[in-house]
């Protein structure tokens, strides 16, 4: 969570945009400000993997093996190993759940319920996309002007 902090204070993730939209896993993803897509070569450093935890579940919900749900902003990574640095996601939908339950991709915060009605429209604007890599991403730009912390 620190490293995202620090990012947004330097105003790393102003006026980014949300570039992957993949209702396969239900994820909205941002956070590459030089080149505004997944090849974004990040801050200049990467951080180590937090594999194999047992968290407390992002809903409330007893310690037990890491699960994604919908709401949970989380930081995203390349398939290596260590390889997070500034991108994340946004958790849409059930589909999440599909994504590893090492607890690799690390939560660090959560979107309230109007948050999740946002998030919920915003993959409405999904579209094929056959020059991604990832199949798809939004019929237009949606950009995030600025980004705010709220510790609560």
């Amino acid at each position: 969570m620190n490293n995202f902090v620090v990012l947004t204070r330097y105003g790393y993730y102003d006026d980014t945009l949300l570039f992957r939209f993949d209702p396969s896993i239900a994820i909205i993803q941002g956070g590459a400000p030089k080149t505004n897509d997944w090849s974004d070569p990040g801050p200049g450093y990467t951080i180590p993997d937090e594999g194999g935890q047992f968290l407390p579940l992002s809903n409330g919900g007893l310690i037990g093996p890491f699960t994604y749900q919908p709401g949970d902003l989380v930081m995203a990574r390349s398939a290596g190993p260590n390889s997070s640095g500034a991108q994340f996601f946004f958790a849409t939908g059930p589909e999440v759940g599909l994504l590893d339950a090492q607890g690799t991709y690390i939560v660090f915060g959560h979107a309230d319920l109007a948050g999740q009605a946002v998030l919920e429209a915003l993959m409405g604007l999904y579209r094929v996309d056959e020059t991604s890599p990832y199949g798809g991403g939004p019929s237009r730009d949606v950009v995030v002007r600025s980004v705010t912390i709220e510790v609560g």
